[in-house]
């Protein structure tokens, strides 16, 4: 007889069967950083046996809600989701969901949950389960890894570029707010149009370290801003291309291949040997401009495939 209930304290969830992660660090820093509770956090039983869990965790949408335009204040997604991944998955699957989605009535109604085939073994039951849900595959995005192998990258010469510090960020933000316009990535526009170009825009920025705006840079022809690039770096996550993008009117142009040199080359320049960017599926352009860059989409399985339901319908479901 299957049971679900909420669990004591973060021991009690961590080292689910087949788990292939230790959650322990991360599920401590959430309750500490108050984003999750032990409230919000499951596991599902089979007699005495644990089988499967499934952890919460609520986030602001933006880091300041005057930027949120018509976004939601928070948004809710999953963590540690575990089942026994056997024939029986999607009965564990639907008792787990059905109560926990019961158990959240004061959270965002929006449940996003994301899959990855590097990092879930069980990549395929886990859409398998989600698309069974209700769940709909809000986006797909692949992975382009690109590795220092010791040459120096060409970056083509028509443009020149200013650092984020030498643009002013205002500056950067204002570039980046319009390049918003008409993007393929389906995330992008769900942001962009929500909170509107610079609120976007200012989120956006807040991701430029200290450490990185040697990396973030503004292309221009002739003194004109064309687009920009924005590299990231973390010693947890790894580096990657946060961000790129052309203003509208000078799209058709090739300069998306100049600012991913320039954006890869400052990557260098900085010493870092590795980036892992991924690109929406359905962004066929960008897809083709990476793999133009060097940036290779066969180097490792990294695919992320993002579901999002609302959790009335998901507690309704049968």
């Amino acid at each position: 007889m299957l049971r679900v209930r909420t669990i004591h304290d973060a021991a009690d969830f961590v080292g689910a069967p087949g788990d292939p992660h230790d959650y322990t660090d991360q599920i401590d820093r959430l309750f500490t950083e108050g984003v999750s509770r032990p409230e919000w956090c499951f596991v599902i039983e089979d007699g005495q046996n644990r089988v499967g869990r499934i952890g919460f965790e609520v986030q602001p949408t933006m880091s300041n809600p005057t930027w949120l335009g018509t976004l939601p204040e928070n948004e809710l997604s999953a963590f540690g989701l575990d089942l026994p991944w056997n024939s029986s998955f999607e009965t564990a699957g639907r008792a787990l969901f059905a109560a926990a989605a019961g158990a959240l009535p004061e959270i965002p109604e929006t449940l996003e949950i994301r899959t990855n085939n590097e990092i879930h073994p069980h990549h395929r039951e886990r859409r398998e389960l989600l698309t069974a849900l209700g769940f709909d595959l809000f986006i797909e995005k692949q992975g382009f890894s690109w590795v220092d192998d010791g040459s120096a990258v060409e970056v083509p010469t028509r443009l020149t570029y200013k650092t984020i510090e030498d643009a002013g960020i205002d500056t950067f933000r204002l570039v980046m707010g319009q390049c918003g316009d008409g993007s393929l990535d389906r995330n992008d526009r769900y942001y962009w149009d929500g909170s509107g170009p610079q609120n976007w825009a200012l989120q956006m920025t807040e991701y430029a370290s200290e450490d990185d705006t040697t990396m973030w840079l503004i292309g221009y022809e002739n003194d004109e801003a064309v687009g920009y690039v924005a590299v990231g770096s973390d010693e947890d996550w790894g580096s990657t291309i946060i961000h790129v993008g052309v203003l509208p009117d000078h799209r058709g142009n090739g300069y998306i291949d100049d600012l991913i040199a320039a954006g890869t080359a400052a990557a260098q320049d900085h010493g870092i040997t590795f980036m892992l960017s991924d690109v929406d599926v359905v962004n066929l352009p960008m897809m083709a401009a990476m793999r133009r860059a060097g940036h290779r989409e066969d180097a490792r399985p990294w695919h992320v495939w993002a579901y999002r339901t609302d959790l009335s319908s998901l507690a309704a479901a049968p």
